[in-house]
Order: structure tokens, then sequence, then C-alpha cells
């Protein structure tokens, strides 16, 4: 059973096929109207990254909820997870001058502190700050993000051959940096029918597959049944 992330980003990419039915030449061919036609796959590009990188922020917040359901042992959290979730307030308290610590000193305690208590039960998680650093969905975030859940590789996890991983690995930054792009103002950025299919087609299969190691990952924690 896929995870709710996964059946929302499924939904959303039927947005892009019903924008790509409107492209006045999908094929290729002799161009009718290249001004749409161009217009559809920037936008394709642009769309399909933001369903991209929604998915992957659902997907964090829908395994630290299951954590929170099942009120997992702190003692198997990922050790970046408990450490990243303590950055901000060290941060702020570090930027704080000293007589004026406490109020930050005590948030810091009452919500970090008891991910470093032998045997306690995971209570309160900020989910927002594991991803606060990630501005777009770069392969290297990705990578990041599953780092932080323990998969050292994820995308060595979701693939088999040295092959398809790259293949995987090529699409999703070629869709990531071409959105990029465009948003920072870059009109000669295009992509065309193929280009969009074949974009559409490595966030599918990377989240298809991605999802279900989340899952094996959340479980490993909780010890309690699949998430999803």
């Amino acid at each position: 059973m896929p995870s709710q992330s996964l059946r929302l980003l499924e939904t959303s990419i039927a947005e892009l096929r019903a924008l790509q039915r409107a492209n006045p030449t999908p094929l290729g061919s002799a161009l009718k109207r290249p001004e749409v036609t161009r217009a559809i796959g920037r936008a394709s590009v642009v769309l399909l990254s933001s369903h991209y990188e929604r998915y992957l922020r659902n997907l964090n917040q829908e395994a630290v909820e299951s954590l929170l359901e099942e009120r997992a042992p702190v003692d198997r959290l990922p050790r970046l997870f408990r450490l990243l979730h303590a950055r901000l307030p060290v941060d702020q308290i570090v930027e704080t001058r000293w007589d004026r610590r406490d109020e930050k000193l005590h948030s810091l305690i009452s919500e970090s502190g008891p991910l470093w208590v032998t045997g306690a039960r995971l209570e309160h998680f900020d989910h927002t700050r594991l991803l606060d650093w990630m501005s777009s969905p770069k392969c290297k975030s990705v990578e990041r993000l599953f780092r932080i859940w323990g998969d050292g590789d994820i995308f060595g996890s979701v693939t088999r051959l040295p092959t398809s991983r790259g293949s995987l690995y090529l699409r999703l930054t070629e869709l990531v940096d071409k959105r990029n792009s465009i948003a920072h103002g870059d009109l000669t950025v295009e992509a065309t029918y193929l280009d969009v299919v074949q974009y559409i087609a490595a966030v599918r299969k990377f989240a298809a597959s991605a999802d279900k190691r989340m899952a094996r990952l959340v479980q490993a924690i909780t010890r309690a049944v699949g998430p999803w």
C-alpha cells in the first residue's frame, strides 16, 4: 500500500498529463505555435519539480508522524535525526546574549532533551527541522534526506543496476536543474515533450521505490507493522 504522500504525487502528476495534452505538437514534428509548445514544456518542468519536492517533504512528515504514533524508542532514532532537531535552538542560543539565554535553553531542553534520554519514547518532534536546509530536491539533497533516516545510499537502495541508477540520477538532476534555471529567469531553457515524459517516469519510478524504502526505515525504528 502506498503512502498518502505517494498518492498525492500521483494525483498531482495527472495535472501534468492534462497540460501535455494541450501541447499542439507533442511529438516534435513541424512545430505549430512553437511559443505555446515551449511554454508548456517550461511550465511542465516547474510543476513537476514542485510536485516532486512536495512529495519528499510530505513523505518526511508522514514518516515522522508514524514514529510519533508508535511512540518510537528514541534509542533507535538515527543520531543525525536527533541532532538536526536540536540544531535550530542551539544556533539561536549561540546568537543570543548570555543573560537572555534562559528561555531558549528551556526550549532546547524541553523539546530536544528527551531525544537523548535512554529508554525514552518519542512524544514530540518537529518534522520541519529535518528539511529546513533543503532549498530544492537536488539528488544530493535527496541523498542527504535519506541519510538522516539511516540510508546512506538511497539511489543504490532503489535501483539494482548501475545503468538504471545512472539514468534515474541523470533525469532527476536534469529536471531540478532546469526548474532552477527557469525560476531564475533563464529564457534559454527548454523541455521537449519527450523530456517531460522521461522526467515524469523518473519521478514516479524513484518515488514508488523510495516510498517502500522509507516504510522499511520507519519499521526498523518502531519494530511495528509497516506505516503504509
